[in-house]
């Protein structure tokens, strides 16, 4: 099983253990699955897949699952808790299948502890929603983030990164050695559910882009604002892990985003077809 395929279908064992917890109101059991599930998203988002595929080939276990030393030295409640959970819903599964991907979310945490990476986890999960989308690295221009990526032995895959103000999606493959990026309309769904609200009647206004990013230098977006230059309407997006913002103007994004929605219809229609 490929690594992105059994990071996916841990996901899924995830799943209906939360509906049960929340469907019994186990509040603490419900909200230890999300914590667990959300290492799913935070493996993805930074593009670590691969390396974490590496670290369960090293640490696979003879009988017992390995459990990192590093998880007793934080004394976490919430990581321990975590583990407990996952040790009795091993000890309690039979299929085979199953059991492998409880030792995957076992990995996961021990993984984050390994790596020095828990705080920066519980940052995400306790803040995510005060965060936009999760881009690991930013870049002026296409051929810039195509030489950047180029250049790496191991690069991060899945993940998202920045070109000028826009998102994008990178892809690597060790299987056949692809490795591609795509535009990715993370952000735009954001968008239209702020405007669908409403503009705020009054908004920071200025004459140019670089007395807007000064201005959010000393109020940053959290994470976002509506801002005005030269008479046009424009979403700031504070990417606070990369120390900068984004400048999304309303109109035209707007429009983007509608095209964009089409044209995914219409993909998905050919494939219906097929």
């Amino acid at each position: 099983m490929r690594i992105h395929e059994a990071l996916a279908r841990a996901s899924q064992f995830t799943a209906p253990r939360w509906r049960a917890a929340r469907d019994e109101g186990r509040e603490d059991e419900m909200r230890i699955w999300h914590y667990v599930d959300e290492h799913i998203s935070f493996i993805n988002g930074t593009g670590q897949a691969y390396q974490f595929e590496d670290y369960l080939e090293r640490t696979a276990p003879s009988s017992r699952p390995y459990v990192s030393a590093a998880l007793g030295a934080r004394g976490d409640a919430t990581s321990a808790k975590a583990m407990a959970l996952l040790f009795r819903v091993l000890d309690e599964t039979v299929a085979p299948e199953q059991k492998q991907l409880a030792l995957i979310l076992i990995g996961l945490i021990d993984f984050m502890a390994d790596t020095d990476q828990v705080d920066d986890f519980e940052d995400y999960f306790g803040n995510r929603l005060e965060y936009t989308p999760l881009a690991i690295a930013s870049f002026t221009t296409r051929d810039e983030a195509r030489a950047w990526l180029e250049g790496l032995t191991e690069p991060p895959s899945p993940t998202r990164i920045l070109i000028g103000d826009e998102y994008h999606q990178l892809w690597t493959s060790r299987e056949d050695g692809t490795r591609d990026i795509s535009r990715d309309y993370v952000l735009e769904p954001y968008l239209e559910a702020l405007i669908a609200r409403g503009l705020p009647p009054v908004m920071p206004s200025f004459d140019t882009r670089p007395q807007a990013e000064e201005w959010l230098n000393h109020h940053p977006a959290s994470p976002f604002a509506f801002v005005s230059i030269a008479g046009e309407h424009y979403l700031a997006v504070r990417h606070k892990r990369l120390n900068r913002h984004t400048f999304h103007p309303v109109a035209s994004t707007l429009k983007e985003w509608e095209e964009e929605k089409k044209r995914a219809a219409e993909r998905q229609r050919e494939l219906d077809a097929e």
